[in-house]
């Protein structure tokens, strides 16, 4: 028998409760029962779910689920002679739909269940190019451009830059080279070598510093927008070296590396 059969119109038993869908916009889950009482197997060939605003005092703060207007259908779902079993829900709506709560109802054969969805926040900015490479002579200013899309359901705020603290590939083996000349042969303990060492350190780090300049935009869901950028390398880099950092975007990280003239 299939779904045009009367033996599939009690498939849900628990109509009268909501059923209750949750996640972010393009991955909504959830999980509902379905029973086949009789003894025949039932094939239930459009369980669809569609729009729909609850009635009575709900009605008022109740908004329709953003459902395309033939509504989304599942695939077919097959029950044998006296099954009960579980039916996972994963429903995937536009990318923008706002964080809220919405209404529909699940139709299977001549039932109707009420549904309401969850939708969560879901933060996602991508970026191209994913890094920003930069050839040029100590103090140089560059510019450059970067496209950012804002692929979740919020606002996404791109702030100025700023400072961007660099970080020598060889910082390390420099520090201790240069902690070695400094005690030469004068060094009587483990104490003057460390002294030497944090001050070659605090040498190399406080003047790392890359400046960014760039125009601060808020990105709404689904917007894509180019930034300039105006760099500003530092003036003491060694040519023989390259420098990495990284500036904290929203839940990206965009390296910037630096390779001196």
């Amino acid at each position: 028998m299939d779904d045009s059969g009367r033996a599939g119109d009690n498939l849900m038993a628990d109509a009268e409760e909501p059923l209750v869908l949750a996640g972010p916009p393009r991955a909504i889950r959830g999980e509902f029962r379905l029973q086949n009482p009789t003894t025949e197997k039932v094939i239930v060939r459009n369980p669809v779910f569609r729009t729909a605003v609850p009635a009575g005092r709900k009605a008022a703060r109740a908004e329709p689920a953003p459902l395309p207007e033939a509504g989304l259908v599942m695939r077919r779902i097959v029950m044998r002679p006296g099954q009960t079993r579980p039916i996972r829900v994963a429903l995937e709506l536009d990318s923008r739909t706002p964080p809220g709560t919405y209404h529909a109802e699940l139709a299977i054969n001549d039932q109707a269940r009420g549904v309401v969805i969850h939708v969560t926040e879901e933060i996602e900015l991508t970026v191209v190019p994913d890094e920003v490479v930069l050839a040029g002579e100590a103090g140089a200013k560059i510019k450059k451009r970067v496209v950012f899309t804002n692929r979740g359901n919020v606002p996404i705020a791109i702030r100025s830059i700023g400072t961007v603290v660099l970080e020598d590939e060889l910082a390390h083996c420099r520090a201790l080279r240069g902690a070695l000349d400094d005690v030469g042969d004068t060094m009587e303990g483990l104490d003057d070598f460390t002294a030497a060492l944090g001050k070659r350190y605090k040498k190399l780090y406080e003047t790392l510093v890359l400046k960014v300049q760039n125009t601060a935009v808020t990105l709404a869901p689904g917007d894509t927008q180019a930034v300039d950028l105006t760099i500003t390398i530092p003036e003491s880099l060694d040519s023989r070296s390259r420098y990495v950092g990284t500036a904290a975007i929203a839940t990206l990280n965009l390296p910037f590396i630096i390779v001196p003239e």
